[in-house]
């Protein structure tokens, strides 16, 4: 068992930048909640990679994928560029905040990284754009989490909610505006959502949806298809709301009871 990668991790998401990232939204969906579906799926693919690429680094993938969009915080705070902007001009500004939640983590578990490692975590946050962004992937582990990111993004990067989270809200006299705000979401994404759900029924309005999910208690929101999306993202933030536990049973059972880090006294590091 890699215990120092372990306590690394776990100091990593215990850090307050990253826990703020629940605030952060991409599209309705948490930055968190990305983040730790980025790192799981990484996971996930790490076997079938480490057979092609037996000396796959573990260690990077699993702090960079945790650390890789830290910088949509600041960006959003500021209101002066976009994440994606920065990783298309200028991406070593997106590790600002990366170095101080590693630099504290390390100090926190009692373990600091090699310099190597600590470099390719760096090479790895800076790439994860890869065609959209500055500086491409170079390493299998670079391109893995860069994957993993762009999955997360087009499958995952939506809000979680649907017409059953709307209705009892205009029940209670919110007009769609209220219900936006109540539910983090624009009110674009309350109007498309109810107007899958009337599709759905095959209602013409809002308010006739609303008089069935009075009288049924339920509606249906979408196709099967769209209800399926909806239950996936919603697991997506079940498992983030698990971390870092979730984490640490992958790496259980991928690291293979190699460690790779050392044990550090002080707040001194490679990086």
């Amino acid at each position: 068992m890699d215990r120092a990668l372990v306590a690394l991790v776990e100091a990593v998401i215990a850090a307050a930048p990253m826990q703020a990232l629940w605030q952060i939204k991409d599209r309705g969906m948490p930055v968190f909640a990305h983040t730790v579906d980025v790192t799981l799926l990484s996971l996930a693919a790490f076997p079938e990679w480490r057979e092609r690429f037996p000396g796959l680094n573990l260690r990077a993938i699993a702090i960079a994928s945790l650390l890789h969009d830290l910088n949509k915080a600041s960006a959003r705070r500021s209101g002066d560029t976009s994440h994606s902007k920065v990783m298309s001009t200028d991406p070593a500004q997106a590790l600002g905040e990366a170095v101080d939640v590693l630099q504290a983590a390390q100090w926190q578990a009692g373990v600091r990284l090699a310099a190597a490692d600590v470099d390719h975590i760096w090479h790895i946050v800076v790439s994860h754009h890869g065609r959209w962004g500055k500086i491409q992937p170079q390493t299998p582990e670079a391109i893995l989490v860069h994957q993993c990111d762009f999955q997360s993004a087009i499958a995952h990067r939506l809000a979680p909610i649907d017409a059953s989270d709307i209705l009892p809200l205009l029940d209670q006299g919110l007009r769609w505006r209220e219900v936006a705000a109540r539910l983090e979401v624009t009110s674009g994404v309350v109007r498309d959502r109810l107007r899958e759900a009337c599709r759905a029924e095959r209602v013409a309005d809002p308010p006739e949806l609303l008089r069935i999910w009075r009288r049924r208690g339920y509606v249906v929101t979408g196709t099967l298809q769209r209800m399926r999306q909806f239950e996936e993202l919603r697991a997506v933030i079940g498992e983030a709301r698990r971390a870092p536990a979730n984490i640490v049973r992958c790496l259980h059972a991928l690291s293979g009871g190699k460690d790779g880090t050392r044990p550090a006294r002080h707040a001194e590091s490679d990086s």
